[in-house]
């Protein structure tokens, strides 16, 4: 995960039961609204969050959509720490495989 998705993450976490759109965020966290809308694609790629959309009333009888953007459950379960540890855990998993096939052949070829 990106710094920009964890820091929109994190923010997320801490509001949560706030409607937030991207341009919140972004306003919040001083990044730029692209920032914003790419990492939050991401994250509803994942599975981390989802975009509502919203029929708001606007100037006169017309009416305005906005996205409000919140964290799914598994956004708000998401630990950073956790994933790069399981990312670490695979990476030694499939070095050991790696050695423990060289062994094999070089045994098999003895």
């Amino acid at each position: 995960m990106t710094a920009n998705s964890l820091k929109i993450v994190e923010f997320l976490k801490g509001n949560y039961g706030t409607k937030m759109t991207a341009h919140q965020i972004a306003d919040a966290l001083e990044v730029s609204l692209p920032t914003v809308t790419g990492s939050v694609n991401g994250l509803v790629k994942k599975g981390y969050a989802i975009r509502e959309e919203v029929e708001v009333p606007g100037e006169g009888d017309k009416t305005v959509k906005v996205k409000y953007i919140s964290l799914t459950e598994d956004g708000m379960n998401y630990d950073p720490v956790a994933e790069e540890a399981a990312k670490e855990a695979e990476k030694a998993a499939k070095k050991a495989e790696r050695e423990a096939a060289k062994a094999a052949k070089a045994a098999a070829a003895e």
